[in-house]
């Protein structure tokens, strides 16, 4: 890869993290995400189920701050698509080809957003046009790497794959992702101000707490469609992953409340 052009590289830190503490932290990107996207909504033309673009984006916002995603990622990176499609031509390796699309794609999707310099900008990048009514060139780019990066994974398994219906699902909505993660900026920002002072611990006990209640929102939500299947069945299996459930959710929440004498 010698005679890469120089990058401008994303701010990142050098965290030295517990599995648990890194499962709160993208616990709580996930939130800001999902917050981001509900103030996005009337942005969105049709309903998509992204719960799984969601999750990528987590665990994405979460790698970009840690020096091993960029020993990975920065020597395939390129500001020019013919040197991105040069090292691809240049390797026989499937998975490499796959990795050169997909980290140029998030560089591109990352770079235009969260890290956009004018976060005002970075708002208005979903709507933002070119002199001859176009979509922007970065947003280009990313929706072209995203959909080879697509191609080569499902190539790789020889069939559709979930992470290849993510990339494609980004590639189809670049502009809905890129206000999504535009408005996570603020957020994520403080997240990585609260790395660098004395309001480490303190940060994690907060996200501890939102972890705890996406968990309980969750667990709420198999509850309630288990007991919808067992009203329509009556089903004994049914019956025994409902009263799990409630058992499980009454020792998440002490207030949690459901009499068994339903299922009767």
């Amino acid at each position: 890869m010698n005679g890469k052009v120089e990058q401008v590289k994303i701010p990142y830190l050098y965290f030295n993290l517990s599995n648990e503490e890194r499962e709160s932290a993208i616990y709580y990107l996930l939130e800001c995400i999902l917050k981001a996207r509900d103030q996005a909504h009337g942005f969105l033309k049709a309903p998509v189920f992204d719960e799984d673009v969601n999750i990528y984006l987590a665990h994405l916002l979460f790698a970009i701050t840690l020096p091993e995603y960029h020993d990975m990622a920065d020597p395939f990176l390129s500001a020019q698509p013919e040197q991105v499609f040069q090292w691809v031509r240049e390797t026989e390796d499937p998975t490499l080809r796959y990795f050169i699309f997909k980290v140029n794609a998030d560089n591109l999707l990352v770079q235009s957003t969260v890290f956009n310099p004018d976060p005002e900008l970075a708002k208005r990048f979903p709507a933002q046009k070119n002199k001859k009514g176009e979509k922007d060139e970065e947003a280009m780019a990313a929706v072209l790497y995203y959909n080879h990066a697509c191609r080569c994974h499902e190539g790789m398994h020889d069939k559709k794959t979930g992470v290849g219906e993510v990339l494609a699902k980004i590639a189809g909505n670049i502009g809905l992702y890129q206000r999504i993660l535009a408005g996570v900026r603020p957020d994520y920002l403080k997240l990585i101000d609260c790395f660098r002072d004395q309001a480490f611990q303190h940060f994690f006990v907060k996200m501890e707490g939102y972890e705890k209640q996406y968990q309980k929102e969750i667990k709420m939500e198999f509850f309630l469609e288990a007991y919808q299947q067992w009203l329509l069945r009556r089903d004994p299996v049914q019956k025994n992953r409902v009263l799990a459930l409630a058992r499980e959710l009454q020792g998440m929440d002490p207030e949690f409340r459901f009499d068994a004498a339903k299922l009767t």
